[in-house]
């Protein structure tokens, strides 16, 4: 054992001991042995440092290590305890030899006889964080897996212009849950606040695996209940946003928004390149004609100062700031700095003061060469906010019109989920995605942690792979374990904390009798995996996958899953 991993050990083992002593006495479930805490960790690091994020390594053929840039020895002793490991043979019973044919199927898996180890990650691309891949945890070792909510879409839009333009997206650009988050579920709508339920059935990564989805959904918000809004726009007008796709379309997408808003709502306009100017006060919507001639007026031109944007921005969303109202800041950038502040954790920073004042952010992407992605997903998430981003017309449509209510209304802020296994039932666990939203499980009832945003309407998916122990019965009424869904109300401060069992008849032990919409998460899932060449996704036969994804276009019958259809055919 080398002088490096032993001094590693040490160092976790103090860490562990601190948490432990540390931990709320409320929080009388977390464990003291976090083994995905490299992943509240390492994405905050990432962030941090500006790093590509974790990198992925390998060991030896049946174990893999995930290390941080910054926190190599942390994972890797963990790793050299056997916390951190690459699929094995499950111990589950195995599904039925029919369940391959019946009803389509769970599109069939093929061998790949060469050596199972992860690839290389991408070459270092700033403009892209790679926080790597999350790997199986034992469940004896750690059977509570926490993260934060997360609504954003950004990542699916990046790689369906990729598609179009005829290129793969870059790997470190692929964030499974928002491939997931970007299309819709038969969720229950709660009366207020957020709902959470759960449901499951074969995994396509492992014939011996299963998924459970965690489904959460936030109440619906009509149009007509909408407080008045106070919007300040912070428009890139920078040298590089002179493109039609850029610019021209910018002031498309906020023409549309205009026509959507009310008469008592009001907007600002900022504009910043070299510096930053003020091209619009607060003015009413009663003014609309002013309005749109103000964005109609803007002009491309010079370097690109975000940080005098942000800052003259915030200072008029305070100026214009309605205590009855909602407020909100948004950024339409191809989220390149080159003037100012360019750190991307130094520029959160100071708007994380105004997010807890009520000022939320929105940020929209543009553009695709040189789009800075890192950017404008951590500053979104740092302003109590989502990300998106825009490639054409309708989607901007959807955006800022079909969208504008859940676009625009925060129903819940610092929003966490926690999910507690049944060692004695469940083997091994990993979740799919989320690898940046980790939060320690010793702060899912700190409330000073912040988490995530979801705004009215808004969906989150969670997937996650398990291995059942050996002696379970697929048919059997255990319990798998359970889901704590914990939010602040962001009008009254109320925090509320609601959980769900998972029992095993919410588990479908054929693909065919799965909900359709489940379904549905999974193929997403499984496409967004195999994009990111994650080793867990090797054996999916990517010919079955195109024909499980037409079959159930057929059923969905929705444009947005059509699209979908034909990105995964023209893919592969």
């Amino acid at each position: 054992m080398t002088l490096r991993l032993v001094a590693a050990m040490l160092a976790l083992s103090i860490i562990a001991t601190a948490c432990g002593s540390n931990a709320s006495e409320s929080d009388s479930s977390t464990s003291a042995n976090d083994v995905e805490e490299s992943f509240a960790d390492a994405a905050a690091d990432a962030a941090d440092s500006g790093s590509s994020g974790l990198v992925q390594s390998t060991d030896s053929d049946d174990e893999a290590a995930f290390a941080s840039s910054d926190d190599a020895m942390e994972a890797e002793s963990a790793m050299d305890e056997g916390a951190i490991d690459a699929p094995q043979e499950s111990a589950a019973a195995s599904r039925d030899s029919e369940d391959s044919t019946d009803g389509g199927g769970l599109f069939g898996t093929v061998i790949d006889d060469s050596d199972d180890e992860f690839v290389e990650p991408d070459p270092v691309d700033s403009r892209f964080t790679d926080y790597g891949i999350r790997p199986f945890v034992r469940t004896s070792r750690d059977p509570l897996s926490t993260f934060a909510l997360d609504v954003d879409t950004g990542s699916y839009t990046i790689a369906r212009r990729y598609i179009n333009e005829g290129d793969l997206p870059p790997r470190a650009s692929v964030r499974v849950e928002e491939y997931v988050n970007a299309f819709d579920y038969d969720y229950d709508s709660p009366r207020n606040g957020l709902s959470v339920q759960v449901d499951g059935g074969p995994s396509p990564f492992n014939e011996d695996a299963w998924l459970v989805r965690v489904g959460v959904q936030a109440v619906e918000v009509d149009d007509d209940e909408r407080r008045p809004v106070a919007l300040t726009f912070v428009v890139d007008t920078s040298g590089s946003m002179n493109r039609a796709d850029r610019l021209g379309l910018v002031k498309e997408s906020l023409a549309l928004l205009v026509d959507e808003l009310d008469r008592d709502d009001t907007v600002a306009i900022v504009t910043y390149s070299g510096d930053s100017g003020i091209v619009l006060e607060p003015t009413s919507v009663r003014d609309r004609d002013e309005i749109l001639d103000a964005i109609d007026g803007l002009d491309s031109g010079g370097s690109t100062n975000l940080q005098a944007g942000l800052d003259t921005g915030y200072d008029l969303a305070r100026d214009a700031f309605r205590e009855d109202g909602i407020n909100r800041v948004i950024v339409a950038s191809d989220g390149l700095a080159n003037a100012g502040i360019t750190d991307v954790t130094r520029l959160s920073e100071r708007i994380r003061r105004d997010a807890d004042d009520g000022i939320g952010l929105v940020t929209v992407g543009y553009g695709l060469e040189g789009f800075n992605d890192t950017m404008m997903e951590q500053l979104a998430d740092n302003g109590d906010g989502f990300y998106a981003y825009v490639d054409t017309i309708d989607e901007a449509e959807s955006l800022f019109a079909d969208e504008l209510t859940s676009t625009l209304v925060t129903v819940a802020i610092d929003g966490k989920i926690q999910v507690e296994f049944d060692p004695d039932v469940v083997d091994e666990y990993r979740l799919i995605g989320y690898e940046n939203r980790g939060v320690l499980d010793s702060d899912f009832r700190n409330d000073e942690v912040d988490a995530g945003e979801l705004g009215a309407g808004h969906q989150a998916t969670a997937l996650y792979e398990v291995l059942f122990d050996r002696d379970v019965d697929i048919d059997a009424r255990a319990e798998l374990g359970v889901v704590a869904l914990r939010w602040e109300d962001p009008e009254t401060g109320e925090v509320t904390e609601i959980d769900e069992d998972i029992d095993m008849r919410d588990i479908d032990a054929r693909w065919a009798e799965t909900a359709t919409d489940f379904k549905q998460a999974v193929v997403v899932a499984t496409f967004a995996e195999i994009l990111r060449d994650n080793p867990y996704a090797d054996e999916v036969n990517r010919d079955d996958l195109v024909e499980e994804v037409d079959a159930l276009a057929r059923d969905i019958d929705s444009d947005q899953f059509d699209e979908f259809a034909d990105l995964v055919e023209i893919s592969f």
